[in-house]
């Protein structure tokens, strides 16, 4: 299970930096946080991977996702609004 783990977060690590859209790295992204929260379950760490999960997965990404969404128009075409 761990090395199926490892294999879908160095995945999701490659397109993060590979994808062309920002909205879908940011959420490749989670993805990670994701995947190393369930990391630390199979290290018997409950209590820091349930943290890992709703700080980073939770917050930290999703922070993410809305400053892309509330920034996204305005930078993409020139500063106009439609």
């Amino acid at each position: 299970a761990f090395v199926v783990l490892a294999a879908i977060a160095i995945l999701a690590a490659i397109l993060v930096v590979t994808s062309e859209e920002t909205m879908h790295s940011a959420f490749y992204l989670a993805l990670v946080f994701f995947c190393v929260g369930v990391t630390y379950f199979f290290l018997a760490a409950p209590f820091v991977g349930v943290i890992q999960i709703m700080v980073y997965v939770g917050a930290i990404t999703m922070l993410f996702a809305f400053g892309l969404m509330l920034t996204r128009r305005s930078m993409s075409d020139g500063g106009e609004s439609r």
